[in-house]
């Protein structure tokens, strides 16, 4: 607004009005001839002010100009750090509930495999002690058969020793039960 002033000022009188202006003749006045020299001089130097001060009002109008676009500028940026920040805030959050759900899954399906792990390792303890069981059995089991067979043996070999001898050995056994009697 300033500077519609000074436009207006400048622009009231003219160079050539300054050239131009004639004043009254008086006596004992000013030299026409020294008035008119130094009017030419200002009209000159008046040129040179209206000259430079257009120049500055038009670098301040563009100065002026620049600055509403760096305030514009600086409004979008303002704008865009203000969405920026809440972009962020929002990013952490789905973050942060997709880090609790993930934890939540991985905690779920470390205790579904613990208790997977726990039920084979019981079925496996089961297997271990029902084979456990098994080979006692057969043990014991085999124990016998070996046994029924050793007398099956012992007596078969008690069996081939010849006649004689056993009757030998069966009439000392009764000799010895009627002595006794």
């Amino acid at each position: 607004m300033e500077h519609k002033n000074l436009e207006s000022l400048s622009e009231k009188i003219s160079p050539t009005e300054i050239k131009n202006k004639e004043f009254k003749k008086v006596m004992l006045g000013y030299s026409p001839e020294e008035v008119v020299e130094f009017l030419d001089l200002t009209a000159k130097a008046w040129i040179q002010v209206q000259k430079k001060e257009k120049e500055l009002i038009q670098k301040n109008d563009s100065l002026s100009t620049e600055i509403s676009h760096w305030r514009q500028r600086e409004s979008e940026i303002s704008k865009i750090k203000e969405n920026a920040i809440k972009e962020a805030e929002t990013i952490i959050q789905a973050a942060s509930q997709e880090a609790e759900t993930l934890f939540k899954q991985v905690e779920e399906k470390a205790q579904d495999i613990r208790q997977k792990t726990e039920e084979w390792l019981a079925e496996v303890i089961n297997q271990v002690e029902e084979t456990e069981r098994r080979k006692n059995s057969f043990i014991s089991a085999f124990k016998s058969a070996l046994d029924s067979h050793y007398e099956i043996i012992k007596n078969d070999q008690q069996a081939s020793e010849p006649l004689s001898r056993r009757l030998d050995t069966f009439l000392k056994s009764v000799m010895q039960s009627s002595s006794t009697h």
